[in-house]
């Protein structure tokens, strides 16, 4: 509990004022950007810049994943330390600006991980968990209430109507089970952490009508799409939910056996036929079932609605296809993957996963993505030798529309042109047979995704290493670090209106890089240049000769260039730990490791946004 003296009843009032909009059905996230700096200090190199806001602490950890300015590329384990920040923004009276940052980066897509934002939001949905309603009902009757009693009043409104909003929040956040099971873990470390002595699994009402109406709430055929496709994560499965939450599916009407059905698979692996009995009058010939699972009376129009189900046929194919092993039935596995729409996760078989037939199924619906994803394992069979299957392979990953839908990063697809030119994955436990039409085919699609970057607006200067370690392989793929710096730098110059490009190590120099240069010719350009070790400092400082630290370099140019929201931004591409940037600086960032998501945080921090 917060000290009754310390809250902040400005705050609360306005938090208050937010939660009502998020209750709204067309809330699809803020269009503007709200401004995240609230005013300018004084920092440790004695320059001014704008201190790190709330909003700007909040950003940073739904984004990097840390409420300071370093980005891991790298899976790091979070903890209720990480939300510590949080945590005092929630004391403060701002609970609600959290939900609605939550709302607004998880709805646009920027967060790069879904950790953070499912951990922030389990704080919101059961922050200093405990019975307020009954708390509040009680504290409303008798005497009059001195000042503090008011104030803690007060808090413990706004936290209910926190833990409400959040709860309310949780059908829009979690679009799909790994959402739903992360949200869950969270929710149980949270409620554990606030019963510190006196643990707790954190499944109060809320938490149970929450979940069971994420999948009440689902169509059918969405439904047992969500619960085939992902079956368990984070130690949760649909079966470990259901047995907790106990879904009322009578609130379906003439749907409900339908979704008893479903949740009956869930639970037994099967459904069951003795539901579609209709009532006897003799008691003892009615079926069977949990009054809680089954608190409706079977009709005529139900038994119809589920004997023609397109979400049950679905639910039987995958059913099917899930206890399928013997490889002389792929054929009857292909056809129901392309009668159903049945995906690779439906598949289960290793024997069926290595089939030719089976893939050829797949490969007809195949979403960009996972087209991308899966080339090496395709180029293993011989049908992808030559013929139709070839060419259409290499008609879709070089179609720019289906590119442009799918928001397909040219990174994403340099990482996986890497992979693939190399014949081998990184364990070289798979290999594949190189196409070069493949080859050429991502080269090109490199090129297409261009247009999927959306431009800043904003000038900037390249300051590329070109000491011998970019040479080394980034951690887990194919890619080197001069590579992939080049391929970063390129994204800048084909869609920015104003970018150089300097080299630097012990010294600085420009490099002739313009937007008509190509990704091989850069980096061939970088090898031929010889230098020493490696100063961060320099981009800032240029060839002055004062020995200072980065951030102090940077503080120099802002005072001298008047520019004091000029910002600052290294990235590491290997995931050793460093920090360069001060983490009391919304204008400085750091990105230890490199992966697909860097360029979208990277323009995060231009804009002002983390």
């Amino acid at each position: 509990m917060s000290d009754p003296k310390r809250i902040k009843l400005d705050n609360i009032e306005e938090s208050k004022k937010i939660f009502e909009t998020l209750y709204e059905s067309e809330f699809v996230g803020t269009k503007q950007t709200i401004k995240c700096r609230d005013d300018e200090v004084k920092n440790s190199a004695k320059g001014y810049v704008f201190k790190v806001s709330d909003l700007t602490r909040i950003r940073r950890f739904l984004i990097l994943g840390t409420s300071g300015g370093t980005y891991y590329s790298t899976e790091k384990q979070l903890t209720i330390e990480n939300l510590n920040d949080l945590v005092k923004i929630i004391k403060n009276g701002k609970g609600a600006v959290l939900l609605r940052e939550i709302l607004d980066i998880s709805l646009a897509g920027r967060a790069p991980k879904q950790e953070p934002t499912m951990f922030a939001l389990a704080l919101c949905a059961r922050f200093d968990v405990e019975d307020r309603g009954t708390k509040l009902k009680k504290n409303r009757k008798g005497q009059p209430l001195t000042e503090e009693e008011e104030k803690e009043i007060c808090y413990d409104d706004y936290i209910l109507q926190l833990n409400k909003a959040a709860f309310h929040a949780v059908s829009k956040v979690c679009r799909i089970p790994t959402h739903l099971f992360m949200f869950v873990k969270y929710c149980e470390m949270v409620s554990s952490a606030f019963k510190i002595g006196c643990p707790t699994s954190g499944w109060g009402r809320m938490m149970r009508t929450t979940i069971s109406s994420w999948y009440l709430d689902k169509d059918p055929k969405s439904l047992v799409l969500h619960i085939t496709k992902y079956r368990q994560r984070e130690g949760w499965s649909h079966a470990d939910l259901l047995k907790l939450c106990h879904p009322n599916v009578s609130k379906k009407d003439d749907d409900a056996l339908i979704y008893d059905q479903i949740f009956y698979y869930v639970i037994h692996g099967k459904t069951n036929p003795k539901k579609r009995q209709l009532p006897s009058q003799d008691l003892s010939e009615a079926p069977t079932t949990k009054k809680l699972r089954h608190n409706y009376t079977v009709t005529k129009a139900m038994i119809e609605k589920e004997e023609t189900s397109d979400a049950l046929k679905f639910l039987h194919a995958a059913i099917i296809l899930r206890y399928t092993s013997a490889i002389y039935q792929e054929n009857t596995v292909a056809q129901l993957i392309q009668e159903y729409g049945l995906v690779r996760e439906h598949v289960v078989n290793t024997q069926l996963l290595n089939s030719e037939v089976v893939w050829k199924a797949l490969l007809e619906n195949m979403p960009m993505t996972a087209l991308i994803r899966n080339l090496p394992k395709l180029s293993q069979f011989t049908f992808m030798s030559h013929g139709e299957y070839l060419e259409k392979v290499v008609a879709n990953i070089q179609d720019a529309k289906r590119l442009k839908e799918a928001r397909i990063h040219p990174l994403s697809v340099l990482l996986a042109l890497t992979t693939y030119k190399k014949g081998s994955g990184i364990k070289g436990k798979q290999v594949w047979s190189v196409k070069q039409d493949i080859v050429k085919a991502l080269e090109k699609a490199f090129l297409l995704c261009f247009q999927n970057v959306e431009p800043t607006g904003k000038r900037f200067c390249l300051a590329y290493d070109v000491s011998g370690s970019m040479a080394d392989k980034i951690m887990g793929t194919h890619l080197s670090c001069r590579e992939a710096s080049v391929a970063l730098g390129m994204c800048l110059l084909r869609t920015e209106p104003e970018v150089q490009c300097m080299a630097f190590s012990e010294r600085f120099e420009k490099l002739p890089f313009t937007k008509d240069w190509d990704l091989m010719g850069m980096v061939e350009h970088v090898q031929r240049m010889e230098f020493g070790s490696t100063d961060c400092a320099q981009p800032m400082i240029c060839e002055a000769e004062e020995d200072i630290k980065p951030f102090q370099a940077l503080a120099k140019y802002r005072n001298a260039m008047k520019i004091p929201d000029a910002k600052l931004i290294v990235v590491g591409m290997t995931a050793t730990n460093f920090t360069i940037a001060d983490p009391t600086d919304p204008g400085m960032l750091d990105v230890v490791g490199f992966d697909a998501a860097v360029p979208e945080l990277i323009r995060n921090c231009v804009l002002g946004e983390i």
